[in-house]
């Protein structure tokens, strides 16, 4: 078997060229980026501590740029990481002109105070900052709910349903609260409903930003009860006959045919009925009226009346 030489030797010299030449790749990037030269900055600005009852125009400044002398090191944290500034917008606001002014000496202090902690900043891309504040209304709005239910069979809604609070204050300014008359909630779709429900649910955003709803959240509420058909003889009563004459009416009562809340069955009786037909309306060729249903319980469904005309006879 031949053996195979290895030269010792020429592995070390191999390994050190590899660690020299990492340890000077890694001095020369550290010179190279350690090195200040003037470059441009942009940062954003965050407004805080508007005054109550006011707004920001819309056209507000929301970035601004300056040059300054940094490292490469402190420009890649630049890149990476977007700085901010705060602007105190209740120290620089004039109550008389509803305005506040930032000037250059004042916008270069911030940002030597919050964004770069050693060095000088020059070449602000704006002079100074004007901000024009609008004062804000208020109004009360009824809310709108977009609710889709679908029932189990022989389960119905019991009355409609409840909104609480029924309305939201909107704030904002007074040109764009002239527009809106309601809100609405977010959707809700509900499917094979057997009972009464509450959910708590979220007002839509209005499309303009700059109005604020207060509260955001509703409660949507629906009582749901199980029903049951019941069908009842009630008599019809015509009103605005004539003083003279006799009159029948045929039939003189109808079937009304319902879905009643189970729990209601048996209290509802035809006396909670009122149905009348109008002489002044009658059909004077055939001498026939159409029933109307004036009066009917509350929470009751499917209201029906077997009779579609009542016929009537004059005796003289």
């Amino acid at each position: 078997m031949v053996k195979t030489y290895k030269n010792r030797f020429k592995n070390s010299k191999l390994k050190a060229f590899i660690v020299f030449l990492f340890l000077a790749s890694f001095f020369w990037v550290l010179t190279k980026f350690s090195k200040k030269e003037v470059g441009s900055v942009g940062v954003s600005i965050r407004y805080v501590h508007i005054p109550k009852g006011f707004m920001l125009d819309d056209n507000t400044v929301a970035d601004l740029s300056f040059n300054v002398n940094a490292t490469r090191f402190e420009y890649l944290g630049y890149v990476f990481k977007k700085p901010s500034i705060n602007i105190d917008v209740s120290t620089y606001f004039n109550e008389t002109t509803n305005t506040a002014r930032v000037g250059g000496a004042a916008l270069e202090k911030l940002i030597l105070n919050q964004v770069v902690n050693d060095g000088f900043i020059t070449q602000l891309s704006i002079p100074e900052l004007n901000l024009n504040l609008q004062a804000l209304s208020s109004k009360k709005v009824p809310v709108l709910g977009q609710l889709s239910v679908s029932y189990l069979v022989g389960f119905d809604a019991l009355g409609a349903k409840q909104i609480k609070p029924d309305s939201v204050s909107i704030t904002g300014p007074k040109q764009l609260l002239d527009t809106i008359f309601s809100v609405t909630t977010a959707p809700l779709q509900l499917s094979d409903i057997s009972a009464s429900f509450s959910e708590q649910i979220y007002i839509e955003p209005l499309p303009n930003s700059s109005v604020d709803i207060s509260p955001k959240t509703v409660t949507l509420s629906q009582a749901v009860s199980e029903f049951s058909q019941k069908i009842l003889m009630v008599p019809v009563t015509m009103i605005n006959q004539p003083l003279q004459g006799n009159f029948k009416l045929l039939p003189a009562s109808i079937r009304v045919a319902c879905n009643v809340p189970v729990a209601k069955f048996n209290e509802i009786t035809p006396e909670d009925f009122t149905i009348i037909c109008d002489y002044n309306t009658r059909d004077i060729e055939d001498n026939f009226m159409i029933p109307v249903i004036e009066k009917k319980p509350a929470n009751i469904t499917g209201v029906e009346m077997e009779t579609k005309k009542i016929d009537l006879l004059i005796f003289k």
